[in-house]
């Protein structure tokens, strides 16, 4: 008997929308779900909540990852065989430029991928890239809302403590970043854009700034902006799913 193809989020292919949210804390999907009309927990396995509501009439789901490339590469393979068509990455990141601050929110362009997951399906030098016109629906919101937003590259990695592991050779690699404008790190995007290239998926990457870097080069963590950065971006990915449900995308 074959496997259950959507075995880890537990959901039924009808109850996911066309536009899904995805975020690592399974706490962030009622704050998301809050804004949909009539929201209800369509699947909860492991670390994959799953909520359904509507906005604007038509189906929109959020759903929790966990951390880390290996989540996403699983929960985007079985979003795929749902109703899925566009998947966002609503998430948290830490600042690799001096002039982002605690709340800002940050578009992804793309990801330097450095995950081990992705490296499964196609070599390195095949690009993580976002869906142009997610990517462009995304900008419009957050240009309409007035929030201190940027676009550009983010770099994904699968470490979290390594850097404490082996500073010497991280503290190379972020510098190298640094000088190429990479502008935040993160742990799922590069999964996600390129998993969702493979399997037909339009996806978006949207991020708030959690960890922005002091003038002594010290981290300032978290706290009030964040929270409020937080908000306004759930409200911007929203207002760009409402923009493409308008426009038919």
């Amino acid at each position: 008997m074959a496997e259950d193809p959507r075995y880890h989020i537990k959901v039924n292919p009808e109850d996911v929308g066309k536009y899904v949210i995805i975020v690592g804390d399974r706490g962030r999907v009622q704050r998301i779900a809050k804004y949909l009309a009539n929201p209800v927990k369509v699947g909860d396995n492991r670390e994959y909540l799953t909520m359904t509501g509507k906005l604007k009439g038509e189906k929109v789901s959020v759903m929790s990852t966990g951390m880390g490339a290996p989540a996403v590469e699983i929960a985007i393979n079985e979003l795929a065989t749902t109703n899925a068509k566009v998947v966002i990455r609503l998430g948290t990141t830490g600042a690799l430029q001096k002039f982002l601050k605690l709340g800002d929110t940050v578009i992804a362009t793309a990801t330097v991928r450095r995950d081990g997951a992705t490296i499964q399906y196609l070599p390195p030098e095949f690009p993580a890239v976002a869906d142009f016109y997610v990517t462009n629906y995304l900008v419009k919101a957050a240009q309409e809302s007035g929030h201190r937003f940027h676009t550009g590259i983010v770099y994904s990695t699968d470490s979290y403590y390594g850097k404490i592991f082996n500073p010497e050779s991280h503290q190379k690699y972020i510098e190298l970043l640094v000088k190429a404008r990479v502008l935040t790190v993160e742990m799922e995007l590069g999964s996600l854009f390129v998993v969702g290239k493979v399997k037909n998926l339009k996806t978006g990457g949207i991020l708030v700034v959690r960890e922005e870097i002091g003038e002594n080069s010290e981290y300032i963590q978290a706290g009030e902006k964040f929270e409020e950065g937080m908000e306004k971006t759930i409200q911007i990915a929203l207002r760009a799913i409402e923009m493409m449900i308008d426009e038919g995308l």
